[in-house]
């Protein structure tokens, strides 16, 4: 149990911050973003802690992130207009033009996020995250070659973008 512990709180120290930068991604809300992890680490110190295997924990942490955003969404419910200006939303306020007026890396997630789905996500874990596609493609459960498709296509598809701005 010692060594499951030590491997589990390395995995922690080492994965914490990008798996909350990538649930930022996922979600656009920090503090989901933040219990997202945190139930990702309770999930997965459960799962070893029963005694199952993992090959590859970073990855193994990122599925189980991605399961629980998918969850999240499908639990979400549809929210009225004036419950979202209650909490501060104001349909008249156009918050585009700020944005773009923040650093380059900032319009480069933006333009990330406009990606389609599985292009999206390669491209950010591969250049934001620095995952090799062996990374990727455990973490997605899809083939190797598929994922260097998707960083390939995505690429593609961000130039275009960048050239539309």
């Amino acid at each position: 149990m010692e060594d499951l512990q030590s491997t589990f709180l390395r995995a922690h120290e080492e994965h914490a911050d990008a798996l909350y930068r990538y649930g930022i991604f996922k979600v656009s809300d920090r503090e989901l973003s933040r219990d997202l992890v945190q139930e990702c680490f309770m999930k997965t110190w459960e799962y070893l802690a029963r005694g199952n295997k993992v090959d590859n924990l970073k990855a193994f942490l990122y599925k189980t992130l991605n399961h629980l955003v998918i969850d999240h969404y499908r639990k979400k419910k549809a929210v009225s207009l004036d419950q979202m200006q209650d909490e501060g939303f104001d349909p008249g306020v156009d918050e585009r033009s700020s944005m773009f007026d923040k650093i380059d890396g900032r319009y480069a997630l933006e333009l990330v996020n406009k990606l389609e789905h599985p292009y999206r996500d390669a491209v950010y874990m591969r250049y934001v995250e620095n995952f090799s596609l062996r990374e990727i493609s455990d973490a997605t459960g899809e083939a190797e070659n598929t994922i260097a498709v998707h960083v390939h296509r995505g690429l593609k598809k961000l130039k275009e973008l960048y050239g539309n701005k």
